[in-house]
């Protein structure tokens, strides 16, 4: 198993939410506007990060992005469910993932 450092890890979304993040040791970015979010996805896959989690509210602003890039091996760029947008948007890409890792439909509340 390789031995991932959480200068690997970004995060991307709204400040005070965010921010949380970074007391696990990760590096933060407070973009929030389409352009500023897809110039970051690309800041950061160039300078290298393994996996960028991104608020659901901003990656729903990237949607494109995120299907375009699915099928990268790295950055893994997984969106995670927020307290601001009140979608299951950050869920169902979520699901859609793991479903894609294991190779089958992932159901129900208990992922």
């Amino acid at each position: 198993m390789s031995n991932l450092s959480n200068a690997t890890v970004a995060v991307i979304g709204e400040a005070t939410i965010a921010k949380i993040f970074r007391a696990l040791g990760f590096d933060c970015f407070y973009d929030t506007e389409r352009d500023a979010l897809l110039a970051r996805c690309d800041q950061l896959t160039a300078d290298g990060y393994r996996i960028i989690l991104i608020l659901e509210h901003e990656a729903a602003k990237i949607d494109d992005y995120l299907d375009a890039h699915a099928a990268d091996v790295y950055p893994i760029i997984l969106p995670i469910p927020d307290t601001l947008a009140g979608s299951q948007y950050g869920m169902t890409r979520l699901r859609a993932n793991l479903a894609k890792a294991i190779g089958r439909q992932v159901e129900g509340e208990n992922i």
